[in-house]
């Protein structure tokens, strides 16, 4: 065996994007004590092999067609909870990195700050610690170490939501039907229903065409106005 792979981090990739896999694993494979075990275009996919593999990190996107890379990760860390999970997305770090942490990754790196953070953040996360920006660290520990801050404070409404209704919202905003969530996220159409009562009632929006419209709105102005795949 090659001492390489002996004695190194071994890395699974989760990303549905074949040229963003082979750039990550090109950077990935510069450093002499990480290599890519695996590569998953989805959740499914992404399940067996880290099964297979017993990989040491799992580098996930969190969009992904089948199954979204947050509930991915609840999934792997229920199976493994030893695994580590870094998640390389190119969502706003200030809406998804705390509801990832929360499911049990381990870090959270932008794709726009990958090419020279990818190597330390997985090597961070590889050592059992947690690898998140200064500027998202600095708020987890103002989050600790000030009182609850008040409803009406909030910035944002959605942060309200549980993590699993923050999920159905993003992917109403995709456009997702009820039956489609429900498949998407292995539920009932009847419990997607209740969920999204319970995501009206606390965002105060009237009627589900408004939801719809609210929920499209929100995906387009934080992922670059386009639909993309699914919490």
């Amino acid at each position: 065996m090659n001492p390489r792979q002996s004695n190194c981090i071994r890395v699974l990739l989760v990303d549905d994007h074949p040229f963003l896999r082979q750039g990550v694993a090109l950077s990935l494979h510069s450093a002499a004590d990480i290599q890519v075990c695996g590569e998953a275009p989805d959740s499914a996919t992404a399940i067996r092999l880290e099964e297979e593999l017993q990989p040491d990190v799992v580098l996930t996107d969190l969009t992904l067609p089948d199954k979204s890379g947050l509930e991915l990760i609840h999934i792997l860390h229920e199976r493994r909870p030893e695994v580590k999970i870094l998640v390389l997305s190119m969502h706003e770090e200030d809406i998804y990195a705390e509801r990832c942490l929360r499911a049990g990754a381990k870090g959270y790196l932008m794709k726009s700050k990958a090419p020279e953070l990818l190597v330390a953040a997985v090597r961070e996360v590889a050592a059992g610690r947690i690898y998140v920006s200064g500027n998202l660290a600095q708020r987890l520990l103002q989050i600790l170490t000030q009182p609850a801050t008040a409803e009406s404070d909030r910035p944002d409404g959605l942060k309200e939501l549980s993590a699993r209704e923050f999920e159905v919202f993003e992917l109403i905003g995709r456009g997702k039907t009820a039956k489609e969530i429900a498949h998407m996220l292995g539920i009932s159409s009847k419990t997607v229903d209740v969920h999204r009562g319970r995501i009206r009632e606390k965002l105060n929006i009237q009627t589900n065409p408004d939801l719809i419209h609210h929920a499209v709105r929100w995906v387009q102005a934080h992922e670059g106005g386009g639909a993309i795949g699914p919490q």
